[in-house]
């Protein structure tokens, strides 16, 4: 990925502000260029008995990194989901999760993004805990 001249700072608190993004909790705590790290605290009213976030949850959060991380590589373009995949390599159990996303192709009309999610937990460890794939159509002249 080649440098640019985008407000990094100011694209994640645009994509941190998107309604369902804000709804769930999740934000973007880092971004650059082909990079982003998105993160959201458990929450009861979400999680699957006994104290587990949903891999519903984990897919979606993974999802947020890997695309604003495909965002962040096409800049100033724009990206949106079109499908993705989540695969869970251990339980998501912890008082946080933090989905570390990375663009792996940023072409005129489609991206692909990778997030590996790691559940922390309150002392601080971090398991990886899902493989997140993401596509998504790059969207020229807005933002």
């Amino acid at each position: 990925m080649t440098a640019h001249p985008t407000n990094f700072a100011g694209l994640a608190a645009q994509v941190s502000s998107l309604p369902f993004v804000a709804a769930h909790g999740i934000e973007i705590i880092a971004m650059e260029p082909g990079r982003s790290t998105a993160a959201m605290d458990f929450d009861e009213r979400f999680a699957t008995p006994p104290d587990l976030f949903p891999a519903s949850m984990v897919g979606m959060l993974g999802d947020v990194a890997a695309i604003s991380a495909c965002m962040a590589a096409v800049a100033p373009a724009s990206c949106a989901t079109l499908d993705f995949t989540v695969k869970m390599t251990a339980q998501a159990r912890g008082s946080r999760l933090e989905a570390e996303g990375v663009a792996l192709q940023a072409g005129s009309t489609i991206a692909v993004g990778r997030a590996d999610v790691f559940a922390i937990a309150p002392s601080g460890e971090r398991v990886l805990c899902a493989t997140v794939l993401a596509t998504g159509r790059v969207i020229r002249g807005k933002s």
